[in-house]
């Protein structure tokens, strides 16, 4: 089904939502976009079968030198939903973390079933390359361990499961 959202521009959007969900999204989990910007990701969370509304998949606009762009991200549940669908998907270690006291580096290995053997997929994450800093950063000084744990264990999933998690 397609819907119309407001008539800012009478953008199309692809529906699996109500309009009470649709204005709920662009309201909520996709403030401050535009009705193209909506449409594209409403169309992404179609193809994908994620749900923002349960933050499986996110919508981000930042200020940058060029005007607001959105950027779409896909939350470690919604990479863990995307690996468990394809039916292959057989677990994963906790990281491992190179200081306990102040994690540098997160190590985490999954696993999926290649040829009816559990293959181990692993990946390292540095705090250097994903820390947002301190203007975005707090959730990140709040549980170091937990945020850099994620970007591992994403690291590890896109590794094992490129095809559905392009």
């Amino acid at each position: 089904e397609i819907a119309v959202v407001n008539s800012e521009k009478s953008a199309l959007v692809p529906m699996d939502f109500t309009e009470k969900q649709v204005q709920l999204i662009k309201d909520t989990v996709a403030r401050g976009t535009t009705n193209d910007q909506l449409a594209l990701f409403l169309y992404t969370c179609k193809k994908t079968g994620l749900d923002p509304l349960v933050r499986q998949i996110h919508c981000v606009v930042r200020q940058t030198k060029n005007g607001p762009m959105m950027s779409l991200q896909t939350g470690i549940d919604g990479y863990r939903l995307l690996a468990d669908r394809s039916g292959k998907y057989a677990g994963n270690d906790d990281p491992i973390f190179d200081d306990e006291a102040k994690p540098r580096k997160a190590t985490v290995t999954v696993y999926k079933i290649v040829n009816g053997i559990r293959v181990p997929f692993t990946a390292t994450a540095r705090w250097d390359q994903y820390y947002p800093g301190d203007a975005q950063g707090f959730m990140w000084k709040k549980m170091p361990h937990l945020m850099l744990g994620k970007c591992a264990e994403a690291l590890a999933l896109r590794k094992a499961f490129p095809a559905e998690l392009s």
